[in-house]
């Protein structure tokens, strides 16, 4: 799929108060399936947005529309040494509230959603409920972010071939928005916030900055969300 028609698929979709998708088409990933036509394989692309992408969208609608937009404690459905369960509200002065669930699995899932369950659920659920008020709902998608497909069609044999390649890596928008962000905490040199996002990944994922994936800068990003917003509170 061509940026063209990325770009296409996103004017098909609605706009968002005062937020355009095509505005946030770096954010986009596009995965691709197989489909039987015919008795026939084909390799069939589809679009999805990413969750720091759906944030993005919110936090840029918000802002221009001089609004809140509140994220709520995850709240705990089932937690076992199978799975874990997570709901997420999301609270809006335009929208109103939404809310998304959505699961780690423990045993079985990849090794992302086995070492970081917390992490993975609550990104997906807010991703989802971002989706519900309309952020990233590109035409059949349905409410999935690209982290929630490439989970779902990810089984654990697979998930160590990609970790040998790295691939897909993070786009260059959530590259910049980790730059951005952990200036804005840490502050300091171009230089000194790399070596800090290096050791950032290195500690939690076990490889440098520079090789982190879409879904594992899409965590960070949200978790430097919410603290950011944990911090306004205070």
């Amino acid at each position: 799929m061509t940026r063209e028609e990325v770009l296409a698929l996103c004017r098909k979709a609605r706009d968002v108060g005062s937020v355009k998708h095509e505005e946030f088409a770096d954010y986009i990933v596009v995965l691709e399936s197989r489909r039987k036509v015919a008795d026939q394989w084909q390799t069939v692309e589809h679009a999805y947005v990413a969750v720091d992408g759906k944030l993005a969208m919110a936090n840029e609608d918000h802002r221009k529309q001089g609004k809140r937009l509140d994220f709520h404690e995850p709240k705990v459905l089932l937690d076992n040494p199978e799975q874990l369960t997570l709901l997420v509200t999301v609270t809006s002065e335009i929208y109103g509230t939404r809310h998304g669930i959505a699961t780690s699995r423990k045993k079985g899932g990849t090794n992302a959603e086995r070492d970081f369950p917390w992490e993975v659920a609550e990104t997906s659920a807010i991703g989802r409920a971002l989706a519900a008020m309309g952020y990233g709902l590109l035409p059949g998608a349905g409410l999935a972010s690209a982290e929630d497909v490439m989970r779902a069609t990810t089984p654990p044999t697979v998930e160590k071939e990609r970790a040998a390649r790295r691939a897909p890596l993070m786009s260059a928008n959530q590259r910049n928005k980790l730059i951005e962000m952990y200036r804005e905490r840490h502050g300091g040199t171009e230089a000194e916030v790399l070596q800090g996002l290096d050791a950032l990944f290195m500690s939690t994922f076990k490889h440098s900055f520079n090789e982190a994936t879409v879904e594992e800068a899409s965590k960070i990003i949200g978790q430097m969300i919410a603290q950011k917003a944990e911090r306004g509170k205070k």
